[in-house]
C-alpha cells in the first residue's frame, strides 16, 4: 500500500453547537471555518481549526446526554470505544494555570504518563474530556 494516511479531524457531539464553539473559540483559538445542516440527521455541524487539525462539532436534534460513568478519566478509559482527543503544547504548566484563569473544569492535575509526557485533562461545557499533552516530540 503505497497511500500515506494522515489523520483528518475528531469528530464530538454536543449539547449547544453555538456554546461549544465559543468554549473551542475562546479557550484555545480554534476556528470555525464552515457550519452547515446535515437534514437526514436533523444535525446542525461545523469544522472548527487551529493550525492544521481539526474539531468537527455536531448538535443533533433528538440527542442523548453523556452518560455519568464517562465523566471520569479512569471510568472512561476502561469503556470500549474512542476516549478524548488531546492538544499538544510546549508548556504544559503555563497552559495549565492560563486555563485556571479561564474557569476551566479540570478532570485532573498535571501528571507524568506511562510514556513519560506530562498532561492533564479537562472537561468541555459537556464534560468532554480533553487531554493537554506537552509536545510528543520525545516519542517521534
Amino acid at each position: 500500500m503505497g497511500e500515506k494516511f494522515l489523520l483528518s479531524h475528531v469528530a464530538i457531539s454536543v449539547s449547544s453547537l453555538n456554546n461549544s464553539i465559543d468554549f473551542y473559540k475562546d479557550t484555545f483559538g480554534f476556528k470555525c471555518v464552515k457550519k452547515f445542516y446535515i437534514e437526514s440527521l436533523n444535525a446542525k455541524a461545523c469544522f472548527l481549526k487551529i493550525d492544521n487539525s481539526i474539531l468537527e462539532l455536531f448538535e443533533f436534534g433528538n440527542q442523548e446526554p453523556l452518560p455519568d460513568y464517562r465523566k471520569t478519566l479512569i471510568n472512561d478509559l476502561r469503556t470500549i470505544g474512542t476516549k478524548h482527543f488531546a492538544l499538544k503544547v510546549d508548556n504544559v504548566e503555563e497552559i495549565y494555570y492560563l486555563l485556571q484563569k479561564k474557569n476551566v473544569e479540570f478532570a485532573t492535575d498535571i501528571r507524568v504518563g506511562g510514556s513519560g509526557l506530562r498532561y492533564f485533562f479537562i472537561k468541555d461545557p459537556d464534560g468532554i474530556l480533553l487531554e493537554i499533552i506537552e509536545n510528543e516530540k520525545a516519542i517521534e
